[in-house]
């Protein structure tokens, strides 16, 4: 059985503990090592869907040397910019990154005349490159080639900004957050466990638990790096959850060790008592939090699916941290486990092996189970009213917005776009692969005025000349040859991400087109990539319920409590998509959107939120309804086992809420605001799950619920008659 191979596990680590622990100290040198000699392998990206309609198109319209530029460099020379001096530099310039390896096209006003490229008022134009591979090799070119540029052009005043260079300042930003955010937490998680233990020796164990897990996960991410794509999100990420996570769960078994070492039994047949239980609910909890981070993958977005597979390592490396290096610890201490404790003169204090549960959580389970329908009623409804502004989400895509107002990217993009009329991310490219621009130059013109005349536009640019109303508003005398393919420039009247571009889209997507027609540009690639969550959704949302459902089943026998912790699970989930929501769409806690767009939310946030947080949610339900369940099975009361699972653990999932809280809400320190509201997000929904939904929800459903809770679809009767051969009782 899993319980005798954990206490087996338990009892080998306790013996050997000298061994274990030189194994786990090695362990870490040898994952500092490996970390930073694998470093500068992390991905940028990843933002977008893979293989969609808008990429097919952008990779069409490279072809002509056009679509979305992924570098942007903003020329502010202090003149004219059609001087001589100034346009024999642009040119010489351009040529220069049009020759850079890694470099797919570079064009610029000085090579093409092109007068969106041109400033309003003269003197700033704009040079666009083309890059080469996928958003990482983007990015590290980028980064080469901006100062190369600059070096050799410093009287244009280059200024860069874009997708690639946006990725390159996110990237600078989120390796100068990793450590100060996690150092800043770690005094305030090892005070919540001080007071907690009430022993900095028993503090010690969970902070080195979590400690030997991040080390192992950032390793593993490393190599990985250089085989797959991984985020540099991934490293912020793996500290917080990875030492949120594997504090939580040293919390739990600690605390059951010391609860068995107060029933009188010995240190080694404490920790084997304590792993049998609490052991087997972390497994339980580590294999639901990696079943609902791996239904992430279903969503063809790189960052999601890089981050799911961060936090399935991180979360194994918790769960095999805690049930290996615990044990070792807990040996080795002793005695000692219990000494320092900073509270021990106090009046009140208690000793720390003493069995007690928390009285103030004994009266609030029992408070809530005298009056069910009322406690129910008033949690459900606090939950749907922060839930209820989820329904307002508006998706969008990674830009500047991401970065500090300072920050060179976002500074520069807000200049280009008050001194163009028509900014880059504006731009929507109409490629017509098979369509001939001198034979069919008749078809083309109507065509170019039906788009013109199109809402939601502001213009449209032909090889032709440019229109404008539904006409021709200046001609272009260009010296076409016949061939196959051409395309048009359509200008947006509003912002990319915006309700008012996203029809003008769906127009020229359906537009009459005298063949046949793809669209590339930032809108297009927010509507493939809604269009393909939208798909991936409910597959995503049944693989994770069902997955939960069926171990939940399978760890409590119950399939009311699995159904419940289910339901409330989602309800948690909820409502704290409600408050990212109302905090960040709504109240525009960072500040406005970039080009004075609607409200929005990065599509990738929500999605990794929800699963986090659903995971959590399923994690404290499971060590909950063990220690109900275990009294269940020896007393067969349902109300007395529901006020004792509430009283033995409400302290403790005070405490787990508050490490979670403050590890995750470190992020919110961060200069990249993805990982801001991520953070913000997580830190709230811990603190709402331990209380209304543990504190209040829980134990009233269960009360409403009565024997039914311990009911087995299986086995048809109740558990408690089979595991202890008591009678069945209710109350």
């Amino acid at each position: 059985m899993l319980t005798d191979s954990l206490g087996a596990l338990a009892r080998t680590s306790f013996r050997h503990c000298r061994l274990v622990l030189s194994l786990a100290a090695l362990l870490i040198v040898t994952c500092a090592a490996v970390g930073f000699s694998s470093g500068g392998h992390w991905s940028n990206g990843g933002y977008t869907a893979a293989d969609t309609a808008a990429q097919r198109a952008e990779t069409m319209a490279r072809k002509f040397g056009a679509g979305t530029a992924d570098l942007v460099l903003y020329a502010r020379p202090g003149r004219s910019v059609d001087s001589h001096d100034v346009a024999a530099h642009g040119r010489r310039v351009t040529e220069l990154a049009q020759r850079t390896s890694g470099v797919a096209s570079a064009l610029s006003y000085w090579t093409t005349g092109l007068a969106p490229l041109r400033s309003a008022d003269g003197e700033g134009a704009l040079l666009r490159i083309d890059l080469k591979g996928d958003q990482s090799q983007e990015a590290r070119t980028a980064r080469t080639l901006v100062p190369a540029l600059r070096r050799a052009a410093p009287d244009l005043k280059l200024s860069p900004t874009g997708p690639s260079w946006i990725n390159v300042q996110a990237t600078d930003k989120a390796e100068e957050d990793l450590l100060r955010s996690e150092l800043l937490a770690l005094p305030f998680i090892a005070a919540v466990l001080v007071l907690v233990f009430g022993s900095i020796g028993a503090t010690l164990v969970p902070v080195l638990i979590g400690g030997v897990a991040v080390s192992g996960a950032l390793a593993i991410l490393a190599i990985a790096t250089r085989f797959l794509p991984v985020s540099i999100f991934a490293a912020n990420l793996s500290f917080a959850l990875g030492f949120g996570l594997a504090v939580d769960y040293g919390l739990f078994t600690l605390s059951r060790y010391r609860e068995e070492r107060a029933r009188g039994l010995t240190g080694e047949a404490a920790v084997t008592r304590a792993m049998s239980t609490a052991g087997r609910s972390v497994m339980v909890c580590a294999v639901t939090m990696a079943w609902c981070m791996a239904a992430l993958l279903v969503f063809p977005l790189g960052l999601v699916r890089s981050l799911a597979v961060t936090s399935i390592i991180v979360v194994v490396c918790c769960a095999i941290t805690t049930l290996v290096v615990l044990p070792a610890l807990i040996g080795a201490l002793g005695d000692r486990l219990e000494r320092f404790d900073p509270f021990r003169r106090l009046p009140w204090r208690r000793s720390p092996l003493e069995v007690s549960g928390s009285p103030t959580w004994r009266r609030i389970a029992v408070a809530v189970t005298g009056r069910p329908l009322l406690w129910a009623g008033t949690g459900a409804a606090l939950l749907l009213t922060l839930a209820l502004p989820a329904a307002g989400l508006r998706p969008a895509l990674m830009d500047e917005s991401i970065l500090p107002i300072r920050a060179e990217a976002h500074a520069v993009a807000d200049r280009v776009r008050a001194d163009f009329r028509y900014p880059p991310e504006r731009q929507l490219t109409v490629v017509l692969p098979k369509t001939d621009p001198v034979r069919q130059s008749a078809a083309l013109d109507a065509y170019a005025r039906r788009l013109a005349g199109l809402p939601g536009q502001a213009g449209v640019s032909t090889l032709a000349g440019d229109y404008a109303k539904g006409r021709l508003v200046k001609a272009r005398q260009t010296d076409l040859q016949p061939g196959t393919g051409t395309l048009l420039v359509v200008f947006a009247a509003g912002p990319p991400q915006s309700t008012a571009t996203a029809v003008l889209v769906d127009a020229l997507r359906s537009a009459v087109a005298p063949g046949p027609v793809e669209v590339a540009g930032i809108a297009v690639h927010l509507a493939d990539t809604k269009s393909e969550i939208g798909t991936a959704l409910p597959w995503w949302a049944g693989l994770m319920l069902g997955g939960t459902l069926v171990g939940l089943l399978v760890f409590t026998r119950s399939l009311l409590v699995a159904v419940k912790a289910a339901v409330l699970g989602g309800l948690s989930v909820a409502a704290a998509l409600g408050l990212m929501v109302f905090l960040f769409q709504d109240l525009h806690l960072l500040g406005l959107p970039a080009d004075a767009g609607e409200p929005s939310l990065e599509i990738t946030m929500p999605l990794l939120a929800s699963a986090l947080a659903f995971g959590l949610c399923v994690d404290y339900e499971v060590f909950l309804i063990a220690r109900m369940a275990e009294e269940w099975r020896r007393t067969g009361r349902n109300t007395g086992s529901i006020v004792f699972g509430i009283e033995h653990t409400g302290r403790l999932f005070t405490a787990a809420a508050l490490v979670v809280a403050v590890s995750m809400g470190a992020l919110v320190l961060s200069q990249v605001t993805l990982l801001v509201v991520l953070g913000a997000t997580m830190a709230a929904v811990v603190v709402l799950d331990a209380t209304v939904v543990r504190g209040i929800l829980v134990p009233v459903v269960m009360q409403l619920a009565g024997r039914a809770n311990w009911w087995s679809p299986k086995l048809r009767r109740y558990a408690t008659a089979a595991d202890t051969g008591l009678p069945t009782g209710a109350e």
